[in-house]
């Protein structure tokens, strides 16, 4: 269990930087792939994402300082209970705008500004930029404004 824990620990810090870098709008990846999807259109709220991954490093971190078995019990019915939680408030997002889908800044942008059918397209076309200018437009959002915009007036 002690070695467990550390690699654990570090997954999970992993997925909190993840977590941050899309609520920040550093990392554009996972909002763009959501685009992709047939059907009734997810929001995607980063924020409640990073919310949970944050608790559940504290989590850990805590566990690691202080360590019992009652507390490792009671991280994991809160992890199962944040899980059931997130995926209830994950189909209501789109009916809570104003709240949910303030982060990224850019993304309240292309939604307001875009159709399903442009954000899809937009979606396909970033998975064939190459690694280098992905990187790019991920560091520099006016970049990236500049290119939704031409493929937006491309694909109309």
């Amino acid at each position: 269990m002690a070695t467990v824990l550390p690699l654990v620990l570090f997954s999970v810090c992993l997925m909190f930087l993840r977590a941050c870098l899309v609520t920040l709008g550093f990392y554009k990846e996972p909002i763009l792939s959501a685009f992709q999807r047939y059907g009734d259109e997810v929001g995607f709220s980063p924020l409640f994402e990073a919310c949970v991954w944050g608790l559940a490093t504290a989590y850990l971190i805590f566990v690691l300082l202080v360590p019992s078995s009652f507390l490792i019990l009671i991280g994991i019915f809160a992890f199962v209970l944040f899980v059931m939680l997130y995926w209830r408030v994950r189909d209501s997002v789109m009916q809570h705008p104003a709240i949910f889908l303030r982060f990224p800044s850019w993304y309240r942008e292309i939604v307001d500004h875009t159709t399903r059918e442009e954000r899809r397209k937009l979606s396909y076309m970033w998975l064939g930029l190459p690694l280098r200018t992905r990187l790019l437009y991920n560091a520099q959002h006016d970049e990236f404004r500049k290119w939704v915009e031409l493929v937006v007036l491309s694909v109309s």
